[in-house]
């Protein structure tokens, strides 16, 4: 099952930029058959090499990649900020320091096993790219406030 967030706000047009933010929920149940052959492989994929039930179940939530571009190419943090179905208004946070960016850049994210089980699926979400301690861009779903 594929999540699509219709309604994402970025911000930040100077030397970094967010480009987008692809969220993907990979759920239990079968494989929905359609002419689109990406979501088929998007849900495969996800599970490659996985072969018990328990290996399958670790690897459902959510999944996140976020396309940044940088002019400047300084070491950055691109931060992911999000709120669970379980969890109300607390938000949790997932870092990744990248030493020696390049003009574009793919960092991703992810909220599964144990903690999207317990927790539920991510409901709302913010990324941003932090440069010097400076939040230079920030690409949220609608939901985010």
């Amino acid at each position: 099952m594929v999540m699509f967030s219709t309604g994402c706000v970025s911000t930040g047009t100077g030397p970094v930029t967010i480009d987008k933010v692809n969220p993907y929920h990979l759920q239990e149940g079968r494989i929905v058959k359609t002419e689109d052959r990406m979501l088929e492989f998007e849900h495969r994929r996800h599970l490659w090499g996985a072969v018990e039930n328990s290996e399958r179940r670790d690897l459902m939530g959510n999944y996140f990649t976020i396309f940044w571009k940088t002019s400047t190419k300084n070491p950055v943090t691109v931060r992911f900020e999000y709120r669970q179905g379980s969890t109300g208004f607390d938000i949790k946070t997932q870092e990744e320091y990248v030493a020696s960016p390049k003009r574009s850049n793919v960092t991703k994210f992810q909220v599964i096993g144990d903690d999207y089980w317990d927790s539920g699926k991510v409901t709302q979400w913010k990324a941003s790219i932090i440069e010097n301690g400076t939040v230079m861009a920030e690409y949220k779903s609608f939901l985010w406030k």
